[in-house]
């Protein structure tokens, strides 16, 4: 409808070897070298435990080397490169820890987006900076914090092009936001150790949520425009009908097929409207908008258990977040693990 530890050194054939953590640096790479490189990191590196703990702890650290190949291998098969980078080891050898010491799968699949992102960034520079930190910082969240950030990190930074009707709408925040909304009236220390961790900033000002979704997806909010106007603006130009659809809050009603401003203005200039009609038309639709009321009425009536949220965000710190480049990153990740999301980090950072 709408448009849109110790320090070390040993050798081997083939390698080059860094006083570091201990780092082995081969050539010549495929993705069993790599996986070879992978476990030599943690083997090397990795306290001894004793026991169950000992092959607990190497059977996670397999399971996350293992998880984190499959995953590279189909999003950038053509770094393998990267492996032979001294910075990549230790941030592989961070993420390898982090999921043995926790065993949490949610967080071992976070680990595995931000590391398999870290592999494009072999030259330091922000997102390689962002990417590292965030691996050091994910462990540290609860797995409530981190669905805070995912919902703040949706709702105000992202916007889903892919909106036909209401009921995609109703889908994405029935499916998405709301899930996601449940630990965000928490308590406040949850916030504070956001702040703390680095992940997000707390302002004395606030946003407004409902204004947030009306500015992204105005067509969602529209409650159409007469008949009788519909005319007026065919008089004006008769190739502006191309651009306009029934209201889908009353089909007696019209307003223009693109989701927001920018599509409607491509969609006028495709169809060769006037400049003239397209300003009034743009200005009927934005006189048809629900005021903020009507808009929580409207979504709460779509997707029940929407007020409930609205009033625990205002009730909560959550209006008064800003996420860091971190924060973005791990909101970001589990983003692309838990809700078909796949735009690329870059956007953001």
């Amino acid at each position: 409808m709408f448009g849109s530890g110790k320090k070390e050194q040993s050798s081997g054939d083939g390698s080059v070897n860094f006083q570091a953590e201990k780092i082995t640096v081969q050539t010549g790479l495929s993705i069993a070298h790599v996986k070879e490189i992978a476990l030599e990191v943690f083997e090397n590196n990795f306290h001894k435990l004793s026991g169950v703990a000992k092959d607990t702890a190497e059977e996670r650290a397999r399971e996350l080397t293992d998880n984190f190949l499959k995953e590279f291998s189909k999003r950038n098969p053509n770094g393998l490169e990267v492996a032979q980078d001294p910075g990549f080891q230790y941030d592989l050898y961070i993420a390898q820890k982090e999921f043995v010491r926790y065993g949490d799968q949610d967080l071992g699949e976070i680990l595995v987006d931000i590391l398999v992102d870290r592999t494009k960034h072999k030259e330091k520079d922000l997102r390689q900076l962002v990417l590292s930190e965030a691996l050091v910082t994910a462990p540290k969240l609860t797995s409530g914090q981190i669905e805070i950030l995912a919902c703040h990190f949706n709702i105000t930074l992202t916007k889903r092009n892919n909106f036909q009707s209401i009921k995609d709408f109703s889908k994405y925040i029935s499916e998405v936001i709301l899930p996601l909304s449940e630990s965000v009236a928490t308590a406040g220390v949850n916030y504070k150790h956001l702040e703390f961790v680095g992940c997000a900033a707390i302002r004395t000002g606030s946003w407004d949520l409902l204004e947030i979704l009306r500015g992204a997806y105005p067509a969602i909010f529209c409650k159409g425009f007469s008949h009788e106007e519909f005319a007026k603006l065919r008089e004006m130009d008769p190739n502006v009908t191309k651009v306009l659809i029934r209201c889908p809050h009353n089909p007696s009603l019209y307003q223009a097929g693109g989701m927001d401003d920018k599509i409607n203005k491509q969609m006028c200039v495709s169809n060769g409207v006037s400049k003239e009609a397209e300003t009034a038309l743009l200005a009927l639709n934005k006189n048809s908008m629900m005021s903020n009321v009507e808009a929580a009425e409207f979504i709460e009536s779509v997707a029940p258990g929407f007020s409930k949220f609205v009033k625990g965000a205002k009730g909560s710190q959550f209006v008064n977040m800003e996420l860091t480049s971190v924060g973005i990153a791990i909101a970001h990740a589990y983003s692309r693990k838990r809700l078909d999301f796949d735009a690329d980090l870059s956007i953001w950072i």
